[in-house]
């Protein structure tokens, strides 16, 4: 069967899947109808057991289970905010994510994916889902975060926790499965502040960097019952992934959808049941059109790595093959989440290793404007997209790869089994620069 045809199967069984869970669940969130084809979730390992059958039944099941055993390592959460939290004075809401970097020394947030800083929003409350360790010393009036001190195993929670959702679940087990994972205990942490300290009554809008997480599903339906007149509105902050079977429209899904490529718009009418008057075509805030990209003689690795044999083999065919490549300047790029991975930076040290054997067997070449990106990433059309050539390494072609029947404004050219190289017939389809200063307040605050 050809890769088109099996990717559009992909998204048939992800609706499918996500109407299933309706019927049996009516309005429950459940982590195996989220979708994300780049990560390690039961979602995806579900997708691939319909795709390649009964093969994957025991990476399913583990993946479910490896989900709900990682519950009795999340019971820590803390709230950290500032001594003059007010909360009657927000009339909005944002809820993203931090890591240390996005902190100043005074305390002030700037989000990485609006680009906007929260001294300049004094009637927003920022609540933040702390991506690392660390945590700020400071933290501005309009700033919450949510973090965890440590990971520390806590069985009597889990057995609590578990047990809770058995009986919410009517003691059935299929339910319980449906129901139960550990992507919803943020949204718990999340919707558990809200109830304590804000009244929604007097909240305008929500606005988060959308990726169809259970757990933005969750604090949505709940805040939906307390206010109906509040909007929520949800940003694709990146370009699009080959698949994005984690966008699916549902009775979940933000008032609308802020996109930022025609391609995208006509993707999510046609594949992903999004009406079109929730989709707002809007210049990209992540990527300004003066912003200068370093994307050149790099390699990329992705945030998780499925098999790192394909990858080596791959790599060594696109250095074999190509005698024009200039190995003296390639260099290998982790994902900024995995620094500290053993797993990413063991890869990194094989690739570089098959570069310095090929070193002294090129000849002279000419410099090419050219990228390597590796499994499932974004990065590709964002390289596209400002002018760079690019070559694209699969873990699997099937889930990883851009099609050109999803999506027409590509030519793709499949080099070997899991390598490709793509074109675009028309640049600014897939992001439409930001050229405004503006930009937030003009497109994006409701």
């Amino acid at each position: 069967m050809l890769i088109s045809s099996k990717q559009k199967k992909i998204i048939e069984i992800s609706r499918k899947l996500i109407n299933k869970n309706k019927k049996l669940n009516k309005h429950q969130i459940s982590a195996l109808t989220y979708i994300a084809l780049w990560g390690d979730s039961p979602g995806f390992a579900r997708v691939k057991y319909e795709i390649y059958g009964f093969q994957n039944i025991f990476n399913y099941w583990f993946k479910i289970l490896k989900d709900i055993a990682s519950i009795a390592f999340l019971n820590n959460y803390e709230i950290l905010k500032n001594p003059n939290f007010n909360p009657k004075v927000f009339r909005r809401l944002m809820i993203s994510r931090s890591i240390i970097e996005d902190f100043d020394q005074k305390g002030n947030y700037k989000d990485r994916y609006f680009l906007i800083n929260s001294n300049k929003k004094k009637d927003t409350l920022f609540i933040l889902i702390n991506s690392g360790i660390r945590v700020p010393k400071k933290i501005g009036a309009n700033v919450v975060i949510i973090y965890q001190k440590e990971k520390s195993l806590n069985l009597l929670f889990f057995f609590k926790y578990t047990i809770s959702k058995f009986i919410s679940s009517n003691f059935s087990l299929k339910n319980f499965f449906y129901n139960t994972s550990s992507s919803n205990l943020i949204g718990d942490v999340i919707l558990n502040f809200l109830k304590k300290n804000i009244d929604l009554d007097k909240i305008k809008s929500i606005l988060v960097p959308y990726e169809g997480q259970p757990y933005e599903h969750l604090v949505f339906s709940e805040v939906r019952k307390k206010n109906k007149k509040l909007l929520i509105g949800g940003y694709d902050h990146s370009a699009p992934h080959s698949i994005p079977t984690h966008l699916f429209h549902r009775s979940f899904s933000p008032d609308f959808l802020y996109v930022n490529g025609v391609s995208q718009i006509k993707f999510s009418k046609k594949f992903l049941n999004w009406p079109a008057k929730k989709l707002k075509l809007v210049p990209s805030l992540r990527y300004p059109k003066k912003l200068k990209l370093d994307f050149n003689n790099i390699v990329f690795l992705p945030y998780d790595i499925f098999n790192e044999k394909v990858v080596i083999e791959e790599f060594k065919k696109i250095i074999l093959d190509n005698q024009n490549f200039d190995l003296k300047s390639l260099k290998i790029k982790n994902h900024p989440m995995m620094f500290n991975s053993k797993k990413h930076l063991n890869l990194k040290f094989k690739l570089e290793k098959i570069i310095q054997e090929n070193k002294k067997k090129m000849k002279k070449v000419k410099k090419q404007n050219i990228a390597i990106f590796i499994g499932a990433t974004t990065g590709v059309i964002v390289a596209l997209e400002k002018k760079i050539n690019v070559i694209h390494i699969c873990f699997d072609s099937v889930f990883d790869s851009y099609n050109q029947s999803l999506w027409p404004n590509l030519i793709v050219k499949q080099v070997s089994k899991n390598t490709f190289t793509y074109k675009l017939k028309k640049y600014n389809t897939f992001l439409k620069f930001n050229n405004s200063q503006n930009c937030y307040k003009k497109y994006y605050e409701i």
